[in-house]
Order: structure tokens, then sequence, then C-alpha cells
């Protein structure tokens, strides 16, 4: 009997699943909120405790699943009609870099810390803050990029004979602190990143970020400017 009552609980648990996932409507991965997140964990609460909880019944969870599916289709259908409520609910898109400097404020208000946002530059092909005229963090979750002009695509091959190949750059030091992992990675030492700060008249605790690129060279940004 309880074989027959969990493999009740998941074909009603499937067949709800399908039809709340219709009623999000088409999105890919990419473009689920966190507000689509919240929706499918209390789906999957919903489903579990169907299955271990010996006291419910089938028409329980229809009706649960029924009446998840409504909130989410009223939800759905407010934001669509009164778009004030959607950056209320959901949240809107954010500035991270606007022509080529890092709003920090914003950065701090996302809760992201330097690498992090390298993290998802390099997710678009980007290596570089230094190559980014506008950043935009998105209410999923990603960031739309907008590069500067000079780092458009252009085949080495098609204007060049002898092309150097690209590298890496280097985050020397993130909120004031030097990463001896990425001194060590880029063949340098701490005495040598101290020198070049110290003939730009840069302190360290000033320096919000710090790149370095082998043939780029610095992209640095201070609290101050």
């Amino acid at each position: 009997m309880m074989f027959q009552t969990i493999a009740v609980s998941l074909i009603i648990g499937l067949v709800g699943i399908v039809i709340i996932t219709r009623l999000l409507g088409r999105k890919e991965l990419s473009q689920v909120t966190p507000l689509d997140f919240v929706y499918a964990l209390i789906l999957g609460g919903i489903i579990e405790e169907s299955i271990y909880e010996d006291q419910a019944k089938f028409y329980h969870i229809i009706f649960a699943l029924a009446l998840w599916a409504f909130l989410i289709w009223a939800i759905e259908t407010l934001l669509v009609k009164y778009d004030k409520l959607r950056p209320i609910v959901k949240g809107r898109a954010i500035t991270l870099i606007k022509d080529g400097k890092l709003n920090i404020k914003n950065v701090e208000k996302a809760k992201l810390e330097t690498e992090q946002l390298r993290t998802l530059l390099r997710m678009q092909g980007i290596f570089s803050i230094e190559q980014v005229q506008y950043a935009i963090l998105e209410t999923s979750g990603l960031v739309s990029v907008i590069p500067k002009a000079r780092y458009d695509q252009v085949d080495k091959d098609e204007i060049l004979d002898d092309f150097e190949q690209n590298h890496p750059s280097y985050l020397l030091i993130e909120e004031g602190d030097i990463s001896e992992r990425d001194l060590e990675a880029a063949g340098q030492t701490k005495e040598w990143l101290l020198e070049q700060l110290k003939e730009k008249e840069i302190e360290v605790d000033n320096v919000y970020f710090a790149e370095w690129h082998p043939t780029g060279g610095f992209n640095i940004q201070t609290y101050d400017n």
C-alpha cells in the first residue's frame, strides 16, 4: 500500500510540475529569477511532504498543487499588468560598470566581490575589467556586457603577419588586500607591486582593485576615483 501511495504521489507531482512549469512560461535557465527559484523550491517541498507524510491523501496533493499554481499565476499576471510591481518583487537590473568605470556602490549593493564580477565577465568572454564599457547585472544573476570599441573583435591574421598571443589579466589587489597567489601566477613579487604603486603615488589601502596584464599593464581603480 505504501508503494502505491508513493507512486500516486509521484505521478500527481509530475503532472503538477508540468502544469506549473507551463505557467512560468518558456524560460531558459539563464532567465530564471530568484523568485522563480522560490517557486520551484516550494513546489519540491510540497511533493516531498506528500510522499513521506502518511496522512497526506492524493486529494491533499492536488489541492496544494492547485493552490500553488494559482498563486504563481496570480503573481505573474499582476507583474505583467502592473510594471511598477516588477522591480519590487523580482528586482531590477544594476549597472556595475559605466563608461569604463566600476561603480563600487552598486557592486557592493549587489553583494559582489571583484573576483566574482571578473568570473561573470569571463563567462561572457571578457578577461579584464579594462575591456568593459558597460556591464549590467541582470535579475537572473548574469552580466550583460558592452565591450569598449577598441576591443571589438578583429581577426589579427587579416591585418598582421606577426602578432602576440593573448594572455589573461591578474587581480593583484582586491579591496586593499594583495593577492600573493595572483602575484605568483603573474610571475611578480610583492616588492615589485609596491614599487609600481609608489611610482604611481597610490597607497595600497586606497586601491579597490588592481588588475595587471603582461602587455597592457595596470588597470587600477581607487576608492576615491
